[in-house]
């Protein structure tokens, strides 16, 4: 005895399975591009973060272009408070008492090592005393605080200064 199927009920060569509909393939895909533009986004805003941490070579030009220029904001943007204490310079009027005839300072970056938090440049500081040309090696320490780099101690090198390698 053969029985009769329903009508629309007949099975599909395909093993039985009915196709989704188009609607739910557009939101599956919807869904994907949502998830894929939100990862992209992330992405673009993490290598704008990382780009965008500066440079530490930047601070000791500024340092250096703050003292030459008389530009106590300079100075103070690219300097910390424990520098400024150690150094005595801790607000714009004692900066420009202090600053009168800095304008021929040259440097030359001789070295520069990057540890963690910290970049160390050795450079040699050559500027004019009384007619005579004066040199000097330092050792500048420029550390990173709250996503900026900032000028945090000077060391003056000897002959029996450790080196930074």
């Amino acid at each position: 005895m053969a029985y009769a199927q329903p009508q629309g009920m007949m099975p599909t060569a395909g093993g039985g399975r009915a196709k989704r509909p188009t609607w739910h393939w557009m939101l599956i895909g919807g869904v994907a591009l949502f998830l894929a533009l939100i990862v992209l986004a992330l992405a673009v805003l993490i290598g704008w973060r990382i780009l965008g941490r500066g440079d530490p070579a930047d601070t000791v030009d500024d340092f250096y272009s703050s003292l030459q220029d008389a530009d106590c904001d300079l100075f103070m943007d690219s300097t910390t408070e424990d520098f400024r204490s150690a150094t005595g310079l801790t607000s714009c009027a004692i900066f420009d008492e202090n600053i009168v005839g800095t304008d021929a300072i040259t440097y030359e970056v001789n070295d520069r090592i990057n540890r963690q938090g910290y970049a160390i440049f050795e450079v040699t500081e050559t500027y004019t005393v009384d007619g005579q040309s004066e040199s000097a090696d330092l050792r500048y320490y420029v550390r990173r605080i709250d996503g900026q780099w900032d000028l945090d101690g000077i060391e003056l090198l000897t002959e029996d200064s450790v080196p930074i390698t």
